[in-house]
C-alpha cells in the first residue's frame, strides 16, 4: 500500500447492530497492519473474532474499494443474495455453530476454512426476494426513526431557545 493519501478503513468495531459498516478515513501512513483486504459493493464481511457477537455487514455501493481488517472473512455471494447471507450469518443458531469452531479462550476466532465450511441452505428466489424486501424495509424504518429523533431533538432546542409554537411548526415542516 502506498504511503501517501488517505483511505477508508473498516474494522470490527465499525460494524453496527443493523448489519451496516461505518468506515474511518485514515492517512495511508497510519494504516494498521490488519488493513489488508479490499471490499466491493455487495460483499458480506463477517468477523472471525467472537462470532457470537453477530458482527457481519453488507458493503454498500459507496464503500466499494474500501479496505477492511484481516479480522474479517470477505464473502462474495453468488448463489445467495447479500442481505440473505447477512441475515443467515446473524442468526443466533448459526453464530452458536460458528462459536463451536472457535479456538483460543481469550481471543476466540473461527478460521476462514471453518467459516466457509458452514452449511448454507438453498433458499428459493421468492424467499430470498421476500427476505431482501424485509431487510430493506427495516433499514428504511431505522433511517426514518433516526430522522424523527433528530427532528425531535431539534424541536426541543427550538422550544428552549424560542417557544413551543416555533418548535411545533418546525416538527410539522419535517413531517
Amino acid at each position: 500500500m502506498a504511503t501517501s493519501g488517505d483511505f477508508h478503513y473498516i474494522e470490527i468495531g465499525d460494524i453496527s447492530a443493523d448489519g451496516t459498516a461505518r468506515a474511518e478515513r485514515l492517512p495511508q501512513r497510519e494504516a494498521p497492519s490488519r488493513a489488508t483486504q479490499f471490499v466491493r459493493a455487495g460483499d458480506v464481511v463477517t468477523s472471525t473474532v467472537r462470532p457470537v457477537r453477530r458482527l457481519s455487514a453488507v458493503i454498500d455501493a459507496e464503500q466499494d474499494g474500501y479496505v477492511c481488517s484481516s479480522g474479517f472473512v470477505v464473502l462474495q455471494p453468488r448463489a445467495i443474495r447479500s442481505d440473505v447471507l447477512l441475515t443467515y450469518l446473524r442468526l443466533p443458531p448459526v453464530c452458536a455453530l460458528m462459536d463451536l469452531h472457535t479456538s483460543a479462550s481469550m481471543y476466540p476466532t473461527i478460521s476462514e476454512a471453518d467459516l466457509l465450511a458452514l452449511p448454507i441452505p438453498r433458499i428459493s428466489a421468492a424467499t430470498q426476494q421476500a427476505i431482501e424486501k424485509s431487510t430493506l424495509a427495516a433499514r428504511q424504518a431505522k433511517q426514518r426513526a433516526t430522522q424523527l429523533l433528530d427532528a425531535a431533538k431539534r424541536a426541543v432546542e427550538i422550544a428552549i431557545e424560542q417557544d413551543e409554537k416555533s418548535a411545533l411548526a418546525y416538527l410539522e415542516a419535517q413531517a
